[in-house]
Formats: C-alpha cells, sequence, structure tokens
C-alpha cells in the first residue's frame, strides 16, 4: 500500500507547485548544523555548547584532513565535468566538495533517506539537548572516519516525528565547512524515467495523516518515506550575487535487482550528461556480478572517477577505455570477507595494479585502508 501511495504522490506532484522546505531547513542549518545564528525561540546557551564542540570537530577535520587532501587532490584533479555523482555516498557531501570544488551539479546516492527537517522547529530544550549530543558524536566520526556502515547511517537518518535527522545534518555541516548556505530546499520523488515530482502541501498533509509518527524500520534495505530525497540549491555564504549549485540526495537500492524492481534511479544517472564520479568506503559493491547495472552506467556516463580500491576494477575500465593511476601501495582489501570468492580475485588484480603506483604514498585517507592499514586512492579517467 505504501508503495502504490508514493507512485500516486509522484503523478499527482508534476502539476502542484512544490512545498518550500527552506525555512526548515535553514532551521537545520542553523541550530544542528551551527551554520547561522539560530532563531531566538530556541535556548541559546544550549545552542552555543553544542556549537562549541561541533566547531572543535570541524576544526580537527580540516586539520587532519582538508587541508592536507585538499591541495593534493587539486593538482591531480584539475578538469571534470561540472556534474558530479556518488554512489553509495550517504550524506558525505564534505568529501564530494573537497574533490570537485568547481562542480555546479552533485548527487550523492545511498540506501539511507536524507530525513525529515521539521521536527527540529517542535523539539523540547531537553529533548534537544540529548538529541544534539547524540548527533556530536554521530558527526564527529563520520569527519574523523573513512566511512560508516548503513545500519548507523539508518539509524542516524530522522523520519517524520523523530527528531535531528541525522543525514541532512552531515550534508548541511558539509556546505557550512566549504563556505555555503542553503538557499533552498525541496523533496522530491523519482519517476521510472529519472524525472523530479516535487512534494507538495497537499502531498505532505496526506503522507503526515496516514503516517502519524511511526518509525520507520531501519534495516540494510533502501528506507521507504516521503523525505528520502532532496534538492538543495545552495551558494557562498553570504554573497547574493554568488552562483548557485545543486546538491540532490537519492535513496535507492544500486543493486541490479534493486534497480530491476525500481529502475527511477538508474534512469536518473543516465539522464546526466558527461559526469565526474566518486566513490569510497562502499563495501566493494562494484567489483560484483550484481552490481552492473550501475557499474555499466557509471562507465558510459563517467569521465573521471576518484575513488579508493571500492572504484571500478582495471577489468571492468579498461576494456570501457579508460586508465587508471595509482597512489600509495596496496596489499590486498581491508577486510577479510573481501579477500574470498570473486572479490578476492579482483582484490589480487588491484594487488599487480598497484605495484608501480605513481606515488608511493598519500598524506591523507581515502576511504578504507588495505589489508596492512596503509592509504590508498586511485583515478579512473576516460
Amino acid at each position: 500500500m505504501r508503495s502504490l501511495a508514493i507512485v500516486a504522490l509522484t503523478c499527482s506532484m508534476a502539476t502542484a507547485a512544490p512545498r518550500d522546505f527552506t525555512p526548515e531547513t535553514r532551521t537545520v542549518y542553523a541550530v544542528a548544523a551551527c551554520g547561522e545564528p539560530a532563531p531566538k525561540e530556541f535556548d541559546k546557551r544550549m545552542v552555543a555548547a553544542h556549537c562549541a564542540e561541533l566547531t572543535k570537530a570541524v576544526a580537527q577535520w580540516r586539520k587532519n584532513w582538508f587541508d592536507k587532501a585538499q591541495p593534493w587532490l587539486a593538482a591531480k584533479v584539475d578538469k571534470y565535468p561540472k556534474t558530479v555523482v556518488y554512489p553509495f555516498g550517504g550524506g558525505d557531501l564534505v568529501t564530494l566538495l573537497s574533490v570537485y570544488p568547481d562542480a555546479t551539479d552533485y548527487t550523492s546516492l545511498s540506501l539511507e533517506g536524507i530525513g525529515d527537517p521539521r521536527p527540529v522547529g517542535t523539539l523540547g530544550t531537553a529533548k534537544l539537548t540529548v538529541d544534539l549530543g547524540k548527533l556530536r558524536k554521530m558527526l564527529a566520526a563520520n569527519l574523523n572516519w573513512a566511512w560508516n556502515t548503513t545500519v548507523q547511517l539508518s539509524i542516524d537518518s530522522s523520519e517524520s516525528g523523530a527528531g535531528v535527522p541525522g543525514i541532512l545534518t552531515i550534508a548541511l555541516v558539509a556546505l557550512d565547512a566549504h563556505g555555503y548556505e542553503p538557499v533552498e530546499a525541496r523533496y522530491f520523488t523519482l519517476a521510472a524515467d529519472g524525472t523530479l515530482g516535487y512534494l507538495t502541501d497537499e502531498e505532505l498533509a496526506a503522507w503526515d495523516k496516514a503516517q502519524g509518527k511511526a518509525r520507520r524500520k531501519q534495516t540494510n534495505d533502501v528506507q521507504q518515506g516521503l523525505f528520502n530525497n532532496i534538492e538543495i540549491t545552495f551558494r557562498k555564504k553570504g554573497d547574493a550575487t554568488a552562483p548557485k549549485k545543486t546538491f540532490r540526495h537519492i535513496a535507492a537500492d544500486l543493486s541490479d535487482k534493486g534497480l530491476t524492481a525500481n529502475p527511477a534511479a538508474l534512469a536518473y544517472l543516465t539522464r546526466r550528461g558527461d559526469l565526474a564520479a566518486m566513490t569510497k568506503a562502499a563495501s566493494y559493491l562494484l567489483w560484483k556480478p550484481e552490481f552492473e547495472k550501475v557499474r555499466t552506467a557509471l562507465l558510459s556516463k563517467m569521465k573521471i572517477m576518484v575513488s579508493d580500491d571500492t572504484g571500478v576494477p582495471p577489468r571492468f575500465a579498461k576494456p570501457a577505455g579508460f586508465t587508471q593511476t595509482f597512489y600509495g601501495t596496496y596489499a590486498g582489501a581491508f577486510f577479510d570477507w573481501a579477500r574470498k570468492g570473486v572479490r578476492g580475485e579482483v582484490a589480487k588484480e588491484f594487488i599487480a595494479a598497484w605495484k608501480d603506483p605513481a606515488e608511493k604514498t598519500i598524506p591523507f585517507r581515502f576511504g578504507y585502508y588495505d589489508s596492512r592499514r596503509v592509504a590508498h586512492l586511485m583515478i579512473t579517467k576516460k
């Protein structure tokens, strides 16, 4: 019944005016992401304490990762399409903006929904204090670890009525860390042909009435709900004349089985022009036969991909006309389970390909380590 309701919503969204979620998103940006002063109705001392701790985490990320990675990446990744996609990306806009700072259109795709921004404005001080405390731990982990698990990200993604939306806050912290602010926000669903249908006030009211405050089940499956996919228009903070850029997050199962059942995300990708791509810490999914559809779509559209070893293996990249440059050293996949079966064969292929890297060390970590806990990175170019 839920899937039928979402299809019905998609059809009706095509003609009604989109519901503007900019005020609620700006509230999350201010209160949870600390991008600007919080509205006066929020406890000033509570927000100040939260933002002081979050500022420390962002400063640590900048010192330990960004200040090392950004100049290195800028020297290697200087020409690329303005449209970027990040499969299996969660809410990791902070890395996406670091790798491709001059792009104008960014899309991340993963199993996790982005979350509902509305509850932040309705939570009492006590509840919000607890939620922000949990959020800081999650944000610090995401800024200082190279990855997070699907289950944990699913928990961090808040549905309507639950509290602070963690995945959305990750993206908004990324905007602020890179000197941007959100100026427009809308939610959408994808039609089968990959076109966007924006959520309207009428659909939102109907959804709220039907759902109440029931929590979504958190699993490894793609989340179901009205607040999965967001489109945020953003620009340099405080500059009304700055050019606008767009970030979209799409919740989708990118396996062949998932894309057969629901081809909307694949259609969205194929509607894009030339792409720059990125992936990291992606559970070696692009190595597997079960992810042929998304891998083929990427190889047909992308001109460059920056990744750790969870990017496209040489056995697929080379026949499609790509060259791959390797950095750091590589002795095998980080996880033991990725050294067995088909993935074990690919890992051995990478070990051979990495024997003569362009540079034997890189000054930062990008995604997974290798089996010896050494940082590595590869750039795949058409």
